[in-house]
């Protein structure tokens, strides 16, 4: 019988930096140092390891719309050809609630468990929450079922990718889930046939309403030319719809990319029939995000739009729960 084996890609972060003079920065001895750690992780559990490293590595503040889908098709490349028992990502904390949620989506049905991990300190700094969380997140990968859903392993806690936010900057338990994966999902939908793949990675902006917006604000941060747009609002999907302008500037904002609402709460969700004012701004055309996390919205959308969805599918997808990242 075969040696069970993990596949442990690392991507970057503080997990493999040391300290220099002019601050952290990349550990050109990181490779040797993770080999030795996975190592002894491993042999204890009679595993083989592989380790992959994603060239160059990134610093995850520096992620765009490319790289969370880069990583995913370099780990579903490695699946088919090595079949590993469990899959463990090494990510930058900065981001990596939004490339988890966006795995979570791209990675579906794998048929490897999939976790992603990091650390708030580098390998080597005193105290460090490296070897830990690595450790936790190979065992967590090799006892998951095939179809499980992607996981975060993250200071002694395991957490649904599609509900993990980072909420403390440094902490070593840095990241948590406010809400539990949402019972029964309907999978992945297949991708509309006869499409081109995109020449680029969708890009997906969030944009977070305070007392002060004005509707020129709203636009303004659409300057750039986003394909999708995530809108935090205020408690169950309330929006300044009486700012001079609003109403008008989101009408011709949903008319032109989807727009997708979400609750600035940690807890809870939108419910745009409940005030009027949410009625308003889903009679302008934007989506009731129920209650995904602004990193689970932008990573569904972008990643629906990847696909090819549009239009009234794309809508109905939005709605609906695919992966956990929903209650309906």
């Amino acid at each position: 019988m075969a040696t069970p084996s993990v596949l442990v890609f690392a991507t970057g972060g503080t997990i493999g930096m040391h300290e220099t003079d002019a601050g952290l920065a990349p550990d050109p001895d990181f490779p040797e140092v993770l080999e030795r750690l996975v190592a002894g992780i491993c042999r204890p559990l009679g595993l083989e390891a592989r380790i992959n490293h994603l060239l160059p590595a990134i610093d995850s503040a520096n992620a765009d719309a490319e790289t969370a889908p880069r990583i995913a098709r370099a780990i579903s490349a490695r699946v088919r050809t090595q079949r590993p028992r469990g899959v463990v990502i090494l990510h930058g904390t900065d981001t990596l609630a939004y490339a988890a949620s966006r795995l979570a989506f791209d990675l579906a049905g794998i048929g490897s468990p999939v976790v992603v991990t990091g650390s708030q300190l580098a390998h080597g700094a005193p105290h460090t929450d490296a070897l830990d969380n690595l450790a936790l997140a190979i065992r967590a990968s090799v006892k998951a079922a095939p179809g499980a859903p992607v996981s975060v392993a993250f200071g002694g806690a395991i957490l649904p990718a599609v509900r993990t936010v980072k909420h403390d900057s440094v902490s070593l338990a840095a990241f948590r889930a406010e809400r539990s994966l949402a019972p029964d999902p309907v999978g992945i939908p297949s991708a509309p046939s006869g499409l081109d793949s995109p020449a680029a990675p969708a890009r997906v902006l969030s944009f977070r309403f305070t007392p002060a917006v004005t509707a020129a604000d709203l636009r303004a941060a659409l300057g750039g030319g986003p394909d999708g747009l995530v809108l935090e609002c205020y408690g169950s999907g309330n929006a300044p719809m009486a700012r001079p302008g609003m109403l008008g500037t989101l009408r011709e904002i949903c008319g032109s990319l989807p727009v997708v609402a979400v609750t600035q709460c940690a807890t809870g969700g939108v419910d745009l029939a409940r005030y009027a004012v949410g009625r308003e701004l889903a009679a302008a055309g934007a989506i009731d995000g129920s209650d995904l996390t602004v990193e689970a919205a932008t990573a569904k959308l972008g990643f629906l739009l990847d696909r090819g969805h549009r239009g009234a599918e794309l809508r109905g997808l939005m709605e609906q729960n695919l992966v956990g990242e929903l209650t309906r």
